[in-house]
Formats: structure tokens, sequence, C-alpha cells
């Protein structure tokens, strides 16, 4: 596993007033995959990836990343390996730019962690085209550009110290349906080039699409950790119980199976349901005409 939480607590202590965020987490996240983390709002996600690069320190347990081990007792300048292997992007990123181009901005990253100024461009330009920024806009004003086009930029500027891990709080949050489909996309094909992809998302549609694994958080405990598979194969009281919205796509085939159809495996698309439906309706209609020829004196 590239991470690993044991008997993880976490409280905020202001004076004598302690307040458990999280208690008694234990969870692996296992290198390649892409998993979501779901709950209500006060759950814990956020304060929970916080922990995987030590933005927060645990009050109790611990987080392992690779071979580095993050307890209360972490100090500060031990931690530079671990924050370069984590990258972390957090809703409205782009509010984070800073420099007078888009280039400059991006390369910021690299040589905060001791890149010259050389190789911290390269990679800059890397990242750029790893999100599909054309060139055209790299000396330009990171301010000039659309949302979703500042998205990108704070995103390489993630990507361009290279982390094997990437942690996205609600990436997709304020952007139009465009804007989300693409950024969903960016996301695959990171998954794709070998990242370790953490999501913290409230679009249940977006979950079912994208993620491999998903762990639903409760009161500052996981509820569940399984696949999306298993998930969504719950029934919709217990969905309900956790104040978690059904995927359309998951809702919808779940009114076609107490209807009496059948689906191998749950779609992921409206797509694929109409697919998978249109392939039902015709079986059955094939079904009926057969029978009305055998009625009839036999297939013909």
């Amino acid at each position: 596993m590239v991470i690993s939480i044991e008997a993880l607590d976490f409280a905020y202590q202001a004076g004598s007033t302690k307040h458990t965020v999280l208690h008694d987490i234990n969870l692996d996240f296992a290198a390649g995959q892409l998993t979501a983390i779901v709950g209500q709002t006060g759950s814990g996600k956020s304060t929970l990836v916080q922990q995987l690069n030590a933005l927060l320190l645990p009050t109790a347990g611990q987080v392992r990343v690779r071979d580095w081990v993050i307890t209360a007792k972490s100090k500060e300048k031990h931690l530079t390996p671990i924050r370069k292997t984590v990258g972390m992007v957090f809703q409205f990123p782009e509010s984070q730019l800073f420099a007078p181009t888009v280039l400059e901005d991006v390369a910021y990253g690299p040589k905060n962690f001791g890149q010259s100024s050389a190789d911290a461009t390269a990679a800059a330009k890397k990242a750029l085209q790893a999100v599909h920024l054309p060139e055209d806009y790299w000396a330009q004003s990171p301010f000039n550009l659309s949302g979703g086009q500042m998205r990108r930029v704070a995103l390489a500027g993630v990507l361009a110290a290279d982390p094997a891990i990437l942690v996205f709080d609600e990436p997709t949050a304020g952007l139009d349906p465009e804007g989300q489909a693409d950024f969903l996309n960016l996301l695959k094909e990171l998954k794709a080039a070998g990242k370790t992809i953490i999501l913290i998302s409230h679009q249940m549609d977006q979950v079912l699409a994208v993620a491999d694994q998903v762990v639903v958080m409760k009161d500052g405990t996981v509820a569940a950790h399984e696949s999306t598979a298993a998930l969504f194969a719950r029934d919709s009281a217990w969905f309900a119980e956790h104040a978690l919205a059904l995927p359309s796509v998951v809702a919808f085939t779940k009114k076609l199976v107490q209807a009496g159809y059948h689906f191998d495996q749950q779609p992921k698309t409206a797509a694929e349901l109409a697919a998978a439906l249109t392939a039902q309706v015709d079986w059955q209609l094939a079904k009926a005409l057969l029978a009305e020829q055998g009625a009839g004196g036999g297939v013909q």
C-alpha cells in the first residue's frame, strides 16, 4: 500500500476545550488507484486528507506514506519529502495563483523543492503539457485566463513537482458542466499515467464515473471502504442513513431491477444504461415474437 493509516485520531485543542474530528481511522490506499472520499459536511473528509502530507499531524496513531511515518511527534524539517510525494489540490486552487506569468507560477513548486531554475522551467513546461494548456498561454498572466484554464494552471503547479500521489478536495467545484467533464478526463489521464489519486467529492455521479474505491466518512469515522461496485450495490436505505445521494444512473437502475430487469454490472453512465436496457428490451421483444410464432404453429 502506498499510504496506510493506523488507529488515527485527530482533535483540535483550544485552551481547555478539545474537539475530536477523527476517531480510530484505519485505511489503506493502493498505488495506482483512484479512491473517492465521500460523506456529509462535517464528517471529517478534509481533515482526513490534510493528514496525508502532514498539513495536520495526528493526535494519536500514524500515517505511513511509502517509507515515511507521520505521527504527533513529527518534526517540520523531516516533512519535505512527504510533501513532495503527496501533492494537494484544494478547492478553488486558482485562488493560490500569484506569479506574473503562467510559466513562472507553475515553476514555483519545483524551485521550492530545490530544483534549479532551468530544471524547474522544464518541469513546468511538461506539467502544462500534461494539463493540455496550449503554449500560447504560458507567457500570459494566469489572471487573464478562464476559470477552467486557471484551475489547469493550479494543477500544473502541483504536477510540476512530480508527486506520486495526488489529493483533490472538490476539484470541480464552481466549474460549468463542460469544465467538470474536462477535469474528470484529466483525472483519468493522470491515473493512466500511474498516479495514485485521492478525491473528495460530494457529486456521486462523478464518484461512480471515475473511482475504483470509495471511503464513506460519517461523524469522524470510516463507515465503509470498498469498491465502487460494492458500495453502489447497497440498498437505498443505507445511502439515506448516511445522508448520501445515489448517482442518478444507479437510482434509475435500481428501479429497473425492481421492475424485473437484470444487469450483470452497474452501468456508470446514461449511455451505458441505455445500451444495456435496449439490449434487454430487444430480447424481451424477440421472446414475445418467438412465443407468438410458436403459438401460431411454429417458428418460420
